[in-house]
């Protein structure tokens, strides 16, 4: 009895595996409005990666304008003939790391 019940396991197992293997589902297809929404995200995130590569890109010309204008005002400063004339105009293009630019400023309109 052991021997036809060990027989029929293989072709019972094969049936099973068969009628799995054999029921196949029909692919599934996303609504036309899912579309419309996933376009819109992309869109929207392109535009937004454009303002944020055109506001780096304006700070950048800004930082590079700043530069020159330090460069070209060090350039007048070194180029005067005293040299306490010099000194003090470096010290006012360049002030001291300890001091906040903005408070030196409002001292400076407060002094007027």
């Amino acid at each position: 009895m052991e021997s036809k019940m060990s027989a029929n396991v293989p072709e019972l197992q094969a049936g099973i595996v068969l009628t799995f293997a054999a029921s196949a589902l029909p692919p599934l297809k996303p609504p036309a409005w899912l579309w419309g929404v996933v376009a819109t995200a992309v869109l929207g995130l392109l535009v937004g990666f454009y303002f944020v590569v055109r506001a780096i890109e304006r700070q950048g010309e800004q930082r590079r304008l700043a530069v020159l204008a330090h460069a070209d005002a060090t350039w007048r400063c070194k180029a005067l003939l005293g040299r306490v004339s010099r000194a003090s105009c470096l010290m006012e293009l360049n002030p001291p790391s300890g001091t906040d630019s903005v408070v030196q400023a409002n001292a400076e309109v407060g002094a007027r």
